[in-house]
């Protein structure tokens, strides 16, 4: 048996992208911490877990299981009105939601936005974008930017009955090689750009906010989703993560990466790690162990994922000054957060 080795490897990487590389955080932080070695710690790219690059014969039939995962895991918090609330009249995930959504509708102001989405997923947005439309926000047309090419029909269904007769756009690309300014060409329309599902905490804060400032124009909104690191509820980050669609993924994440056929024990960790900044915050770590035929305990790493404080993920937002906060809602415990902002001049 022999390692699918991600594309770009620590070793692989440039002095300067390894000193700042959120990946290589993780492996020292996985090494630092617990009992495995950095040599057997394997690593694999997003593009492999969420689209057919890399795959052998570009295989695709996770792909859609993957999706479907994703969207598990939103039904159950939209459904719910409990997840996050302490007090009985207090604000869940779903009201917390709903209320960012009326922040949105203010400062539209009675204007047509356009729906840019990165990283699609039918069940929140449908959910966002009909409370959008009840409080007087009209979509003039819908973007959805994707490296998974299986999002594309069970989105087109969805938005289908939520924005009859409105313009339904699906981009395959990287967040970081997609241009929303050459795509929409001379528009004056401000676009809502939403990054929901956590995948901010999926890289490096200073690299987000270089494609979250290289994407949004001038004027335009930025909604984007955490899941935060907060005292006392810190139980609450591990829960998560052990919900069955989560550990499903991180088997599939394996099966692509390394054998179909290798048993695995999932593993999860929540270790820290050291921004170039030189602040610390948490990283939550999904995982499977397994053995090679020389007995050697292995770790493969399936998703990794910042959990900031509060005030540190307002800080990230406002490097370089590209971006405003003008709105912001969070759960009772503190744990999840949705935040506004808008994209300021260069």
């Amino acid at each position: 048996m022999s390692l699918a080795i991600s594309d770009v490897q620590p070793d692989q990487l440039t002095a300067t992208e390894l000193s700042y590389s959120l990946r290589n955080q993780v492996h020292s932080a996985i090494a630092n911490h617990t009992e495995f070695r950095r040599e057997r710690i394997v690593t694999q790219d997003n593009r492999v877990k969420y689209s057919a690059t890399g795959q052998k014969g570009n295989s695709s039939d996770h792909l859609g299981e993957v999706f479907h995962l994703m969207r598990e895991l939103n039904e159950n918090g939209i459904s719910s009105d409990k997840i996050g609330r302490l007090a009985q009249n207090g604000r869940s995930f779903r009201k917390a939601l709903e209320r960012i959504c009326s922040q949105i509708a203010t400062q539209a102001n009675g204007n047509p936005i356009t729906y840019v989405e990165l990283g699609p997923e039918p069940v929140k947005t449908s959910f966002i974008l009909k409370n959008l439309q009840k409080a007087g926000v009209t979509i003039n047309q819908y973007i959805a930017v994707d490296i998974n090419p299986k999002s594309t029909d069970p989105m087109r269904s969805a938005l289908g009955k939520v924005l009859p007769g409105t313009s339904l756009n699906f981009v395959t690309t990287s967040f970081e090689e997609f241009d929303l300014q050459a795509y929409l060409g001379k528009s004056e329309i401000p676009a809502l750009v939403t990054m929901l599902g956590f995948q901010e905490g999926n890289d490096d804060p200073f690299k987000i906010n270089e494609w979250l400032r290289n994407i949004a124009r001038e004027g335009d909104f930025l909604l984007s989703e955490s899941q935060l690191h907060a005292t006392g509820q810190i139980d609450k980050i591990a829960d998560f993560y052990a919900h069955p669609a989560m550990q499903r993924f991180s088997r599939i994440s394996f099966e692509q990466a390394i054998d179909p056929a290798v048993p695995t024990l999932n593993r999860f960790f929540l270790l820290p790690v050291t921004f170039q900044d030189g602040q610390t915050a948490q990283v939550a770590i999904l995982a499977e162990e397994f053995a090679t035929t020389t007995d050697e305990r292995n770790l493969h790493v399936s998703n990794f994922c910042l959990k900031l404080q509060l005030d540190q993920y307002r800080h990230y937002r406002k490097i370089g000054g590209y971006f405003d906060i003008i709105g912001e809602t969070i759960t009772d415990d503190k744990t999840l957060h949705f935040q506004l902002s808008r994209r300021n001049p260069d």
